[in-house]
């Protein structure tokens, strides 16, 4: 327990091995034996403090996949929905199994029942030690208490929990066994919860009858403020406490005694085929359910196509061949770009990817292969919407050229989406990154400014757009077709005579390749949980 900012999240985030950075002293023991990190993870999850859940599924569903992702592979089906089903039982779920998560666009489970799901999933492999950042945070006080309730009811079947707490209520306080007491970084108390009271009144600061101890150790030791206690002295009187003799001669007796287990401890993982098929299941169910993903997107196309389409009907006499020029320019460009509208749930995807990457060991690469092979469905089905408004009604020529092109384009606008969410912190950031790298390349694929007029010193960008490489086909695979003298020298002014499409079919084939491997190496450098 502490203030704000007094550690609590840092002391967690080092005993569950997630923080390599700064200056660490101490040692930590598991039995009395130095903590092996292997052994450690295999007997330990960690729940933090922001609830990380898809809002397209139930509970069941979640806990169903996160048990697949989690169990070694050698669990069957059966074993796996009997875990299932214990642990909706143990952390009381069974009523709103069938409830979805819920997210912006529909209503779901409550904040209690998120944070008891959150648990419950890290409770599916049975750890030995539980870790928990602030489970209550934001929830009101009916909802801490049962949460806490729940938590406390873990213990009492023989696991250690280990919770970090803002401010409890009296009725929470007195589920708790043993306290710690932090402020700024420094341990005030560690011991029995009975203790604590006695302890603090020998510093003389004596708990006020029918007050909650734990609002009045945590106003004790909040230097914030200016009314706070003496923390040296806080610190010194714990010191020579007789709690801290009993807890030091603890630690000399396990350290001696070595009750621990000497042997390595291994976690046995589900195979890499297992984690792709359960996360290619998952991630196609959740493209499909979640209405902003695709949903909403292929009702933009939609109608942007149908007024492209309409607006350049072939039997509109008034057109010229050159008009169809920024009609191509359009849906090459303006399609492409509609794709920062998936960013915020490739960044709420990520925050799912890293909890269970931490605390299940999922695999990198069957992650992105996985998300990668989900998102190619919808992504088509785009693409040929926009293809048949298109093409049909204003009677272009290459009608499957179109469509691979307007395919490919839009792959590699999401691979690299999927490359700036790796990157940024905040979706807003790379919606503006996404944004002005698009407008860059719309500025220099050759429609604006043909290719033979750009100057030197932005030439560069030219070769590097991959909107260069779809445009051009574009224009070619439809003028090239046209017999007429104005086709030809619309060709000619564009430089694109001698445009060969299915290289730039492949150099868009290039771009999905490298993008996907820099969003590979992105999640595996950057993205492994721990700071």
């Amino acid at each position: 327990m502490g203030p704000s900012g007094c550690g609590k999240t840092t002391l967690l985030d080092i005993l569950a091995d997630r923080v390599h950075t700064g200056q660490i002293e101490g040692a930590i023991e598991v039995n009395g034996l130095m903590r092996d990190e292997k052994s450690f993870r295999a007997i330990t999850s960690y729940v933090a403090q922001e609830v990380s859940l898809l809002g397209s599924f139930s509970v069941l569903e979640t806990l169903q996949m996160a048990a697949k992702l989690s169990l070694p592979s050698s669990v069957n089906s059966f074993m796996i929905a009997e875990r299932v089903a214990d642990v909706i039982d143990e952390m009381g779920l069974r009523s709103c199994q069938d409830t979805i998560v819920g997210d912006l666009f529909r209503k779901g489970l409550s904040g209690g029942q998120k944070s008891r799901l959150a648990i419950a999933i890290e409770l599916l492999s049975n750890p030995s030690i539980l870790l928990l950042d602030e489970p209550t945070s934001g929830l009101d006080s009916s909802a801490t208490y049962n949460v806490m309730k729940f938590i406390a009811k873990l213990c009492d079947e023989g696991k250690t929990v280990i919770c970090s707490i803002h401010q409890p209520s009296s009725l929470v306080y007195e589920m708790f066994t043993t306290v710690a007491v932090l402020s700024g970084g420094r341990t005030m108390y560690f011991g029995p919860r009975s203790e604590a009271m006695k302890n603090f009144a020998s510093a003389g600061y004596e708990c006020p009858m029918y007050a909650n101890p734990a609002e009045f150790y945590i106003e004790l030791v909040n230097t914030d403020f200016q009314d706070h206690a003496d923390i040296s002295h806080l610190q010194s009187v714990y010191a020579a406490s007789s709690t801290y003799t009993k807890l030091r001669d603890k630690i000399m007796a396990d350290r001696n005694s070595a009750v621990g287990n000497k042997e390595r401890i291994e976690l046995v993982l589900p195979s890499a085929s297992r984690q792709f098929m359960v996360l290619l299941h998952r991630n196609t169910l959740n493209n499909i359910r979640n209405p902003g993903i695709y949903w909403v997107r292929v009702f933009m196309y939609f109608m942007l196509c149908f007024m492209v389409g309409t607006m350049y009907l072939s039997n509109n006499d008034d057109l010229t061949e050159d008009d169809l020029v920024p009609a191509l320019f359009y849906v090459q460009a303006f399609l492409v770009f509609m794709s920062v509208a998936v960013l915020p749930f490739f960044i709420e995807q990520r925050a799912v990817f890293i909890r269970e990457r931490v605390n299940s060991n999922l695999s990198v690469a069957s992650y992105v292969f996985a998300n990668f092979i989900a998102a190619l469905p919808g992504i088509f089905f785009i693409a040929l919407i926009s293809t048949l408004l298109v093409v049909l009604l204003a009677d272009l020529n290459g009608f499957w050229w179109f469509l691979l092109n307007l395919f490919l384009s839009l792959v590699v606008a999401e691979s690299l989406m999927h490359v700036i969410a790796s990157a940024v912190s905040h979706y807003i950031i790379g919606i503006a990154l996404g944004a002005g790298f698009f407008g860059m390349c719309m500025l220099c694929e050759g429609f604006m400014v043909p290719r033979e007029s750009i100057p030197n010193y932005w030439i560069w960008g030219y070769y590097m757009a991959f909107h260069t490489y779809s445009f051009e086909s574009f224009v070619f695979e439809h003028f090239s077709r046209e017999t007429t003298p104005a086709s030809a020298a619309i060709l000619a002014r564009l430089g694109m005579e001698d445009v060969d499409t299915p290289q730039n079919m492949a150099i868009l084939g290039g771009y999905v390749v490298l993008f996907q491997l820099i969003f590979t190496l992105m999640l595996y450098m950057f993205h492994t949980g721990r700071r």
